[in-house]
C-alpha cells in the first residue's frame, strides 16, 4: 500500500480540494462557455460535450434562464391523420417548468431530461423529448406518460434540477461557511477512516461486521480498529466522541466503499503509469464465486523499470457467458478502461480449457489475431496433469476405475467408525509384520496410514491414493466385508458388495498396476516442474525425458507390467486370466468377442492408453512454445549469462517481428 498510496501534505490536500471544486483546472476554456448557451432547445449542444468542471455551471445557467416557452408565437399547423394540428400554448401552464418549444424545429422538448437524464437509459421518451423532439400534437397523453410515476427518470431529473438550484446545501458552500475548527475536525475524521482502511487492506482483513450498532460487542474490523485508534490518538478521539455530528462520522458502509474504491483507482493508476507503453503478458482465469456468478480475474505480468518481474491483479470482471468471444469482449472493455491495448500483449497464460486454448476459436487465438506475438504458454505442471485427465476421459476402463475408487472413498471413509476400523486393522498388520521381522523399525518408518482422497486437478494426489490402496488392500477388503455384513444402511451394503466384486477382479488389478506405472513416470516430472528454481532448459529436458520413458514403457514394458499384475493376484488370491484364452466381455458374457485376453489388455488397453498419453504430451508441449522458451533463456543472467546464444536470439527476433527491425 505504501508503494502506491503515499501520505500527502496539507498543501497537497488543499490543492486537490480546490481542483475538485473547479478552482484549478488546466486546459479548460472558462471564458466563452456562456456564449454557447442556446435558448432554443432544438439548437443546443449536448451537456456531455462540455468539460466536466463546466457542466454544473452550464446546467445552472439554463435553469436560471428558464425553459424556452414562446407563448405568443404563431405555432405552425401540421396535417396529422387528415386534421390540422399544432402545439397548444396552454400546455406550458399545465406541465410546469419542464416543457419547452423549439421555433427552429417545431418540436417540444424536456428541459430537465436534457440537463440530467442518463444517456445510457434510452426508455421513457429519451429520444422524443431529448434528442429528436416531440411533435405528436394529437396525442397530449404522451406528455403525461413522459412524466410517469414518482420514481420515473423524468422525476429524478427534476429532483436533480431542484438540488442544483439550492446552492446553500452544496458541499463546497457548506464547507466554506463552516468554521476552521469544524473543517479541521471533519478532515481529522476522514484521515482517521483512511488510515484504518489502509491498515485493513495491508492485513487483508474484511471491513464489515454483522452488527455495527453502538452496543454491539462485534462491530466489525473497521469500527473496532477505528475506536481503538481513537483511544490512542487524542486528536481523533476528540472529534469522534460526543462532539461529532451523527451524519459526519465518516464510518458508514458507503464511506468505506468509497475509500476502498479510491485506493483501487490510485493503485491501478500507478500500475498503468509503471507499464506505460511497454509490453506485458496477460494472465486470465475464471471461476464461480460463492454466489454462483462467473468471475474472470485478470492479471498483468510485466518487467518494471528496475528489471523486476511483477504480476499485478488489475480487475475482476463478472462474465455472463464463458464462451471465448464473450471473454474476449470483457477483456476489451477492461483494457479500454485501463487505457491499454492488446497490441502490447506479448504472452498469454490461461488454464487448459477448450474455450481458452482452442487453436481456432479459443481466447488465445482471438487475441493472437490482433497481436500475432501474444504466444500462449501454459503452466507445465498443470499441462502434465491435464494430459492424464484427457486419457482418463477417453478410456472407459480407466474412467470406470477412478469412478470405483471415488465410490470406495465414500464407503470406506464415510464415517469415523470405519476410519477407526482401518487404523485398528492396519495397526494389527504392522505389529505382526514387525514381530516377524518383515518390517524394520526406525525414525519416520511405519507411520499411521490413511486412504487419501485425490484432488480433481492435482494428479500427484492420485498417485498417493493408488499407492495407499496397494499398501492397505487387505485392510480395505476387510472394511468392505464389515460394511457388507453389518452396516445399517442398505445402500452402503449394496455398494460394498459391488466394490468387493470389482476390487477382487483381474480388471481392477490390471488398471491399478498400469496407472501406478504411468503416474510414477509422470509424477517425477510433475514434482520437477513445480520447483520454483527450475530452469526452463532443464524443464524442457525433463519433458523430453518423460516422453522417452513413456515411449520405452510402451515398447518394452508389457511383460514387466503383466508380471506385476500376476504377482498382485497371487499375493491376494485373485483369479488370474490366461492371456491366450478368449476374451469375455463382462457386460456381454455370451457374445463372442473373437479376440484373446492378450489382444484386449495389451492392444486395446495398454497400447491405446500410452499412445494417447504420448499424443497429448506432444499437443500440450508443442514445438512453438518449446522453441520460444528455450530461446528466452539466452537472456538468463545466471552464471554470467552462461546460456547466451546468438542463434537463439535471432530465432527469438523472428518470433517477435514487430519488436525487431530487419537492420
Amino acid at each position: 500500500m505504501e508503494r502506491y498510496l503515499k501520505r500527502k501534505t496539507s498543501d497537497d490536500v488543499v490543492n486537490a480540494h480546490n481542483s475538485a471544486r473547479g478552482n484549478s483546472c488546466p486546459n479548460v476554456d472558462d471564458t466563452n462557455w456562456e456564449e454557447k448557451i442556446e435558448y432554443d432547445p432544438g439548437l443546443r449542444k449536448e451537456i456531455d460535450s462540455y468539460h466536466p468542471n463546466q457542466k454544473d455551471r452550464v446546467r445552472r445557467k439554463y435553469l436560471q434562464n428558464g425553459p424556452c416557452q414562446p407563448r405568443t408565437f404563431n405555432f405552425p399547423i401540421t396535417k396529422i391523420s387528415g386534421k390540422d394540428r399544432k402545439f397548444n400554448a396552454e400546455w406550458f401552464d399545465e406541465f410546469g417548468s419542464w416543457l419547452e418549444y423549439s421555433k427552429a424545429k417545431d418540436r417540444a422538448y424536456c428541459l430537465c431530461c436534457f440537463l440530467f437524464r442518463d444517456r445510457t437509459k434510452k426508455e421513457d421518451g429519451y429520444k422524443a423529448f431529448v434528442v429528436d423532439g416531440w411533435n405528436g400534437w394529437h396525442r397530449k397523453i404522451r406528455l403525461k406518460e413522459h412524466v410517469g410515476g414518482i420514481g420515473s427518470l423524468h422525476n429524478q431529473a427534476m429532483k436533480n434540477c431542484d438540488a442544483l438550484l439550492q446552492r446553500a446545501q452544496h458541499i463546497d458552500v457548506a464547507i466554506q461557511i463552516q468554521s476552521e475548527a469544524t473543517k479541521n475536525a471533519y478532515f481529522t475524521r476522514l484521515n482517521g477512516s483512511i488510515d484504518v482502511a489502509r491498515q485493513l487492506l495491508k492485513l487483508g482483513l474484511p471491513f464489515r461486521g454483522h452488527d455495527e450498532s453502538k452496543d454491539s460487542y462485534n462491530k466489525g474490523n473497521f469500527l473496532e480498529f477505528r475506536d481503538f485508534l481513537a483511544q490512542h490518538d487524542p486528536a481523533l478521539g476528540k472529534v469522534v466522541g460526543k462532539d461529532a455530528a451523527n451524519n459526519s462520522l465518516m464510518v458508514s458502509p458507503e464511506i468505506q466503499k468509497d475509500i476502498v474504491e479510491c485506493f483501487a483507482k490510485e493503485i491501478l493508476h500507478s500500475i498503468m503509469e509503471e507499464i506505460g507503453h511497454d509490453v506485458f503478458c496477460l494472465l486470465v482465469d475464471e471461476s464461480r464465486d460463492v454466489s454462483c456468478k462467473e468471475q474472470m480475474a485478470v492479471v498483468l505480468r510485466y518487467v518494471d523499470k528496475c528489471g523486476t518481474v511483477k504480476e499485478t491483479f488489475v480487475g475482476l470482471v463478472h462474465v455472463k457467458e464463458t464462451t471465448s468471444a464473450y471473454l474476449k469482449s470483457s477483456i476489451d472493455s477492461l483494457f479500454a478502461n485501463l487505457k491499454i491495448s492488446l497490441k502490447q500483449v506479448r504472452g498469454q497464460g490461461y488454464d487448459g480449457a477448450s474455450n481458452m486454448r482452442g487453436e481456432f476459436n479459443g481466447l488465445q487465438s482471438l487475441i493472437m489475431r490482433e497481436s500475432s506475438s501474444a504466444y500462449y504458454v501454459h503452466c507445465f505442471a498443470h499441462q502434465l496433469q491435464l494430459v492424464v485427465v484427457a486419457v482418463v476421459r477417453k478410456h472407459k476402463g480407466i474412467s470406470n476405475f477412478f469412478g470405483m475408487i471415488s465410490t470406495l472413498l465414500n464407503v470406506v471413509g464415510g464415517s469415523a467408525k470405519r476410519r477407526d476400523i482401518i487404523r485398528d486393522i492396519n495397526h494389527e498388520h504392522v505389529s505382526k509384520a514387525l514381530g516377524c521381522g518383515l518390517l524394520q523399525t526406525g525414525t519416520g518408518l511405519n507411520q499411521e496410514q490413511c486412504f487419501q482422497r485425490p484432488g480433481d486437478t492435482r494428479w500427484s494426489s492420485h498417485y498417493k491414493t493408488l499407492k495407499s490402496l496397494v499398501d492397505m488392500f487387505p485392510t480395505i477388503v476387510k472394511v468392505l466385508e464389515f460394511v457388507e455384513n453389518d452396516d445399517r444402511d442398505r445402500a452402503n451394503r449394496d455398494q460394498a458388495t459391488g466394490l468387493l466384486v470389482y476390487f477382487q477382479s483381474f480388471d481392477f488389478v490390471f488398471y491399478l498396476q498400469l496407472m501406478l506405472a504411468v503416474l510414477i513416470i509422470t509424477n517425477t516430472l510433475s514434482l520437477a516442474l513445480q520447483r520454483k528454481d527450475q530452469d526452463i532448459v532443464n524443464a524442457m529436458k525433463c519433458v523430453k525425458s518423460t516422453r522417452h520413458h513413456l515411449n520405452e514403457f510402451r515398447n518394452h514394458g508389457w511383460e514387466s507390467l503383466l508380471g506385476d499384475v500376476y504377482g498382485f493376484c497371487d499375493k491376494y488370491d485373485i483369479t488370474k486370466l490366461e492371456m491366450e484364452d478368449e476374451y469375455i466381455n463382462p457386460k456381454r458374457a455370451r457374445q463372442k468377442t473373437g479376440i484373446t485376453n492378450k489382444h484386449h489388455y495389451e492392444v486395446d488397453c495398454f497400447n491405446d492408453i500410452l499412445d494417447w498419453l504420448l499424443q497429448e504430451l506432444d499437443n500440450r508441449f508443442n514445438e512453438t512454445t518449446s522453441e520460444l522458451l528455450i530461446c528466452s533463456t539466452s537472456f538468463n543472467p545466471r552464471d554470467s549469462f552462461r546460456d547466451f546464444n546468438v542463434e537463439n536470439l535471432m530465432k527469438l527476433a523472428k518470433l517477435y517481428p514487430s519488436d525487431f527491425n530487419s537492420g
